[in-house]
C-alpha cells in the first residue's frame, strides 16, 4: 500500500471519527463545501484559525473548527497505523481508491470517508445490488440465491447490506458461485471482520466490506438509511427481491433511490415478491418477473455536473 499523502491525511482529519476531537467532525455537506474553497486540503495543515480563514475565505467559526480538527494529526496517524496493521483501510474522497460513483450519484451527500476491509478495487467494479427484507419465505430466498448466482455467471459482482435475510443469502450465493461481493455495513465493521466465514473471502480478494461510519459503530436506523444510499450509488442497478408496502428499511431505501434518481431500481414481481414490490413498479422501478429479464442491466445515470462537488484526482 503506498504511503498516505498530506492531502489524504488532511481530508481525513476533517471528517474522521477514529479519535475524539474537541469539536465535531465536518458533516458531508460541510466537507464538500470546504473543498470548493480549498483545492488541496493539505494546505490547511499547520495553520491557525486566522490563517485558514485568510487562505480559504470561510467564516471564522468554521476556520476555528477546521484548525482544531487538524490538531489531531498525530493521534489520527497513530490510529491509522494500528488499523492498517489489522487490515482495515480508510479511504478519503481525494484518494484514487475512492469510488467516483459515490460523487457522481450522491453529490454533496457522498461520504467523505469509507472504512474498508478487503480488496477496495471491488468498490469500483461492475456491481448488481440485491436487497430485500430480513424475514422472507422460501420463494424469496430462492430468488435471492438465483439472482446472485446468475450475476456471478455474467461477470457481475454483488453488492448488498450484509443484513439477515435477502442481503446475506445473496452475498453467500455469489461467493459460492465464484463471484465477488461488496457488503456495505450499517454497524460494526470491526465485529464483522471477526466472522470466520468472512476471512477466507477477504483473503481471496473476492469480498470487500465497507462502511461510512466509525468502524466500531453500532446499528441504528439512520445508519441503515445512509448505508442503503451507498448500495444504490455503487451498483449498476439494484434489484429489490421483496419489500413491505410503504414501511421498513428496504421500502424506504428503494423509494428514496427512485425519488432522487440515484440509480436504476428493479423490483422482482415473480413468486416471492413482497407486497411493496408492485408499488415500487408504480413509482418507476422496472419490473422483473424472470431471471432472464435481468440482463442487460440498465446503464447507470449520474447527476449533472453542476450538482457534483469539486473532486480531486490525486495520486496517493
Amino acid at each position: 500500500m503506498p504511503p498516505r499523502t498530506d492531502t489524504s491525511l488532511a481530508a481525513m482529519l476533517l471528517a474522521q471519527r477514529l479519535v475524539d476531537t474537541p469539536v465535531a467532525p465536518l458533516k458531508s455537506s460541510e466537507y464538500w463545501a470546504l473543498l470548493r474553497h480549498v483545492p488541496d486540503p493539505a494546505v490547511l495543515l499547520g495553520l491557525d484559525a486566522a490563517e485558514i480563514a485568510g487562505a480559504t475565505g470561510v467564516e471564522s467559526t468554521l476556520a476555528e473548527r477546521v484548525a482544531r480538527l487538524c490538531e489531531a494529526a498525530t493521534s489520527v496517524a497513530f490510529r491509522l497505523d494500528e488499523l492498517e496493521q489489522s487490515g482495515l483501510r480508510v479511504i478519503a474522497s481525494v484518494d484514487d481508491r475512492y469510488p467516483q460513483a459515490l460523487v457522481g450519484r450522491l453529490g454533496r451527500s457522498a461520504p467523505p470517508l469509507l472504512y474498508a476491509v478487503g480488496d477496495t478495487a471491488l468498490l469500483g467494479s461492475e456491481l448488481l445490488g440485491i436487497v430485500g427484507s430480513r424475514d422472507i419465505d422460501a420463494a424469496a430466498a430462492a430468488v435471492a440465491r438465483g439472482v446472485a448466482s446468475t450475476a456471478a455467471a455474467h461477470g457481475l459482482g454483488v453488492i448488498s447490506g450484509a443484513a439477515k435475510g435477502v442481503d446475506r443469502l445473496a452475498m453467500t450465493a455469489a461467493l459460492a458461485a465464484g463471484g465477488s461481493v461488496v457488503g456495505v455495513l450499517a454497524d460494526s465493521l470491526v465485529r464483522s471482520t471477526r466472522d470466520p466465514e468472512v476471512r477466507p473471502a477477504v483473503s481471496d480478494g473476492r469480498l470487500c466490506l465497507c462502511t461510512p461510519y466509525k468502524p466500531t459503530a453500532g446499528f441504528s436506523v439512520a445508519n441503515a438509511m445512509g448505508r442503503n444510499k451507498i448500495i444504490y450509488a455503487l451498483s449498476k442497478a439494484t434489484l429489490v427481491v421483496t419489500a413491505d408496502a410503504e414501511k421498513g428499511g428496504t421500502w424506504a431505501g428503494a423509494a428514496e433511490a427512485l425519488r432522487q434518481s440515484i440509480a436504476p431500481v428493479l423490483a422482482w414481481t415473480g413468486e416471492g415478491a413482497g407486497a411493496g414490490n408492485a408499488l415500487l413498479v408504480e413509482r418507476g422501478a422496472r419490473a422483473v418477473e424472470r431471471l432472464a429479464e435481468l440482463f442487460p442491466i440498465p446503464d447507470r445515470a449520474e447527476r449533472s455536473s453542476d450538482e457534483r462537488p469539486d473532486q480531486l484526482a490525486l495520486e496517493v
